[in-house]
């Protein structure tokens, strides 16, 4: 009987400048499923991006250094990341910047705070992977949701 290949676990960058976010982030994704990498502004989210190329991107706006904006239309000049999907992380979500930005395709936003269950089922859709188990492996309560 042939082994089934074990489909890879996909790669998400998290671009964040809250530690305590970014790895609640990097945790639950991971429990998920997920191989995670965390940038903790979006200069190092582009180094990352340079040796590890991401299935999709998830991004704060507002970041020291190099602002999520930033990271994005740089990420859709590189022919390697032109098509990954990004998701941005904000609460500015009807800024003009914001919007001139998605307007380069395969991005959306998530508004914080969010609840983690409806940022992984958007995750999930943003891959084409209906199928991964909605529920998270971890539960963390949100209270600001």
């Amino acid at each position: 009987m042939p082994a089934s290949k074990a489909r890879p676990r996909p790669r998400v960058l998290i671009a964040e400048d809250d530690d305590s976010l970014r790895r609640l982030l990097e945790m639950r994704l991971t429990a998920g499923g997920y191989e995670t990498r965390g940038a903790a502004d979006g200069v190092l989210a582009l180094e990352v991006a340079d040796t590890w190329t991401p299935d999709i991107v998830v991004c704060d706006v507002m970041m020291p250094h190099m602002s999520g904006l930033s990271v994005a239309r740089e990420l859709r000049f590189r022919p390697e990341t032109e098509s990954v999907p990004i998701l941005f992380l904000t609460a500015r979500c009807f800024d003009e910047d914001i919007q001139e930005v998605m307007a380069l395709g395969g991005m959306t936003y998530v508004g914080k705070p969010f609840d983690f269950t409806r940022l992984e089922a958007t995750l999930r859709s943003l891959l084409g992977e209906s199928e991964r188990a909605a529920e998270p492996a971890v539960t963390v309560t949100n209270e600001g949701s």
